[in-house]
């Protein structure tokens, strides 16, 4: 696999947040949004960040916004958008609300990935996460094609692929924050 300032990063921001009652990718922990805390780990490695939403509220924070091509389709479009924009032979993908998310992870991620696998992703205590993986370019075709016949589960899509997982350590990295609970929870515990 490249090296990682080589590898655009697409971070998925365009989730309706409805449990979270706002936009995720803008919430705050510890006074900086989830984007920020997550683009501070991306930024010491030199990694290019661009941000699939539709959402103008994000472009205050400096990076480029790319809205999805194929509307209303959930997740598996943004990474549809993220391939279709993409130069290089493989992105890396993240979702937005995951603000613990540190450069070990990372690193493991990215140390431990096959170069022949086109998806390779992290898991955790036994919970997958597609959302924070590896995507290769030639799966572009095989997404518009599962798009344009709504199979839109990721993980669905993930294993028709030749994939891979990989075993994160820290699983708090990994954590989804979707409720105003959950972060409450979290700013609790890390005080």
């Amino acid at each position: 696999m490249e090296p990682l300032d080589q590898i655009p990063v697409y971070i998925l921001c365009g989730g309706k947040s409805s449990r979270m009652t706002s936009e995720k990718g803008l919430v705050k922990l510890q006074e900086k949004t989830f984007i920020e805390l997550i683009t501070s780990v991306l930024q010491s490695k030199n990694m290019l960040v661009k941000l699939i939403t539709e959402n103008e509220n994000y472009s205050e924070l400096g990076y480029k916004i790319l809205p999805d091509i194929y509307i209303n389709k959930g997740p598996l479009a943004g990474i549809h958008s993220a391939l279709a924009d993409c130069k290089k032979e493989s992105i890396l993908i993240l979702s937005c609300d995951i603000p613990l998310f540190n450069t070990q992870t990372l690193t493991t991620l990215h140390s431990k990935a096959l170069p022949e696998k086109e998806v390779v992703y992290a898991t955790a205590n036994g919970k997958d996460h597609p959302l924070v993986g590896f995507y290769k370019k030639s799966l572009l075709k095989k997404l518009e094609d599962a798009l344009d016949n709504n199979d839109l589960k990721v993980m669905n899509f993930v294993k028709e692929q030749n994939f891979q997982k990989i075993e994160i350590d820290d699983a708090r990295s990994l954590s989804n924050i979707n409720t105003p609970l959950e972060l409450k929870e979290l700013e609790n515990n890390i005080k």
